[in-house]
């Protein structure tokens, strides 16, 4: 029988997730840190090898084949025997199911099993404790003063317009060496090679959906939009890589994409990754404390008011009901994989910020090779 194998390896798939809700520390160790990571070095090299988004090209490629097999469907009902069309359709659904059993497999056991490891808090080692409006203030202030430090670094033009330093190969190659750093610091088992990072050609399109991003799990690349205005992209990159290496939760993706700020001498990179943190503090003090939110803003340098002004302005051009479509998709598919937050688990990630600030706001540098310190700003 076609469906036997994709049938064994689905349960295999379940048997994993089982074993992750029993013995979630082990699998996470097992699984999560060792033999995906084994795998997923192993097939990146390979895909970075093709010069585009295989992800794009596959789901261009689902399209077609699904329109051309529902036109030939309609057109041999219209000339062949009922007795034909029976078998013809029946070879045709049990190929979709083993295509169906498959992908879901893939799915499984690169990117589903994921969202069931331990939580990267427990990993790093923070208590649980209460947050205070004062702690966040106080991270959220410490927060402005690097991000207006790095900023300063920026080239810019006339305008105020930040010209890129680094070329986007150079992004990927300074981003993995703050992954490797980050893993010495931290003893995550998140260092290793996974190149393949790709531009999407439809960029725009995604804009309209709000979409910055993606991590394909069935050719494990990590593929951005590269409309989005200059500075946000670094971030972007560094957040995708972070679902790559196996930390699907987007709060912790966020969070480690925060992190590659502090271990990074790539300027863009690093006022890239803070500046896109800093949203989701701000977004949190308002919530909490608008006094103290228009006190922020104030002591924000002008660099950095006008590039969170040139990214509010590109994304209200896409503000449509295909967005609004889009993000309550994405909201069914976290809710979907054990993120009950659905979009708003992106701004948990301002509970991990202020966990850090408290244990490590003077933490000083431990690779200074590859990296340097979030405040110091050498460049």
């Amino acid at each position: 029988m076609k469906l036997r194998v994709p049938l064994l390896v689905l349960a295999i798939s379940l048997v994993f997730l089982i074993l992750f809700r029993l013995f979630p520390a082990f699998m996470d160790t097992a699984y999560s840190g060792f033999l995906y990571m084994l795998i997923a070095q192993a097939v990146s090299p390979v895909v970075a090898f093709i010069p585009f988004s295989l992800a794009e090209f596959l789901i261009y490629l689902l399209g077609f084949f699904l329109l051309f097999y529902l036109l030939r469907a309609f057109v041999i009902l219209l000339y062949k025997p009922f007795s034909q069309v029976k078998v013809i359709w029946k070879k045709n659904l049990l190929f979709t199911a083993s295509l169906l059993l498959w992908a879901t497999s893939a799915y499984m056991l690169t990117c589903g099993l994921h969202y069931h490891r331990l939580p990267l808090e427990d990993r790093l080692g923070y208590e649980q404790q209460q947050i205070t409006p004062a702690d966040l203030t106080s991270m959220a202030g410490a927060l402005v003063h690097q991000v207006n430090k790095a900023a300063s670094y920026t080239r810019r033009n006339p305008q105020g317009v930040m010209i890129p330093d680094h070329t986007f190969d150079r992004y990927k190659k300074d981003i993995a060496l703050a992954y490797d750093s980050l893993a010495v610091t931290t003893g995550l088992r998140i260092g290793g090679r996974y190149p393949a990072t790709k531009v999407i050609l439809a960029s725009r399109v995604m804009s309209y959906a709000y979409v910055s991003g993606f991590f394909f799990p069935w050719t494990l690349e990590a593929n951005v939009n590269k409309d989005v205005p200059v500075f946000t992209l670094p971030a972007i990159m560094a957040h995708e890589q972070a679902h790559v290496r196996g930390f699907m939760r987007e709060n912790e993706a966020n969070f480690l994409a925060y992190l590659v700020a502090r271990h990074t001498g790539n300027g863009d990179l690093k006022y890239s990754c803070l500046l896109h943190s800093l949203r989701y503090v701000l977004n949190a003090v308002y919530d909490t404390s608008p006094e103290a939110y228009s006190s922020l803003l104030e002591s924000l340098s002008a660099r950095v008011r006008y590039d969170m002004l040139m990214e509010y302005e590109y994304w209200e051009k896409f503000r449509s009901s295909f967005g609004v479509m889009s993000q309550k998709v994405n909201d069914a598919y976290l809710k979907a994989n054990a993120q009950p937050e659905g979009v708003a688990s992106y701004g948990k990630v301002v509970d991990l910020m202020i966990a850090d600030f408290k244990i490590h706001e003077k933490q000083v540098q431990q690779n200074p090779e590859h990296s340097v310190y979030i405040g110091e700003g050498t460049l």
